[in-house]
């Protein structure tokens, strides 16, 4: 994927682009970290408050790794997928879960850094309800 287009005497590729972004997300994510680790009391309260459901819970265990909706679907035994959309739209609104798009183009849900960065410790905690 080497695509390039030529503006004048500007020649910018796919690479290229693809590489800033990368540099630029990477970035982004450091700064993210700092931030987490500098508030983790808060973070963590946040997280608290916010995943209170054990089906909450049970999908955010299953989302460690990146899960389609239908592999979520099947695993906890929703019969439809709009029946999970109803657990996924309040992860996804509480920034405790977001969508990727991979490199096969298939949409999956995953952490959020926002959970991703805590302890993992207490990440544990947390999705066993235990103190």
């Amino acid at each position: 994927m080497n695509k390039s287009n030529k503006t004048g005497n500007l020649e910018v590729s796919s690479d290229q682009l693809r590489a800033e972004l990368i540099e630029i997300k990477e970035r982004v994510g450091a700064l993210e970290t700092i931030a987490s680790l500098a508030n983790r009391p808060v973070v963590e309260k946040y997280v608290r408050e916010h995943l209170t459901t054990d089906k909450g819970k049970q999908i955010m265990a299953e989302c460690e790794e990146p899960r389609t909706r239908e592999q979520l679907r099947s695993k906890l035994g929703y019969g439809t997928v709009q029946a999970l959309d109803h657990h996924l739209k309040v992860l996804r609104e509480d920034d405790l879960l977001h969508h990727r798009h991979g490199e096969d183009g298939k949409l999956t849900l995953e952490w959020s850094n926002l959970f991703k960065r805590l302890p993992k410790g207490t990440r544990i905690k947390i999705l066993a309800g235990t103190d």
